[in-house]
């Protein structure tokens, strides 16, 4: 596993008169091989996205999900990020035996977005030092 993880989870709900709140993706984890991502970079980030909501880290869709994913990524100098659903965490999680199995989880149930800026970046290193 390497880049960026974001784990996030889809709600929808309907209040007690019948009436439903738009659907939102919420941020739950974002995490590197380094740990978690830092919270001053994805509250700066989130400003970007006029949508968002600021404090309960959500998106009305998952473009503007993608999108920030992206956007962090770009930040932090790293080649992917990967997004995955809380439910398809949970379905992998069970289903996890071991190490090996646990971190195949996020590349079989989880969707990768490449950062194009990066892997621009170390082809043209990658020219000079080979």
């Amino acid at each position: 596993m390497s880049g960026l993880t974001l784990i996030y989870h889809f709600q929808s709900s309907q209040n007690q008169d019948e009436e439903f709140r738009p659907a939102s993706y919420k941020m739950v984890y974002f995490f590197s091989d380094e740990g978690f991502v830092d919270p001053k970079i994805i509250l700066e980030l989130l400003k970007a996205f006029p949508d968002s909501n600021f404090q309960d880290k959500t998106f009305l869709n998952l473009e503007d999900l993608k999108a920030f994913a992206l956007r962090v990524a770009e930040e932090m100098g790293l080649a992917d990020v990967r997004i995955l659903s809380v439910q398809d965490y949970n379905i992998g999680i069970d289903s996890a035996k071991d190490l090996k199995s646990f971190k195949d989880l996020f590349n079989k149930y989880g969707e990768s977005l490449i950062n194009e800026q990066a892997v621009k970046k170390k082809g043209l290193f990658g020219k000079f030092f080979s």
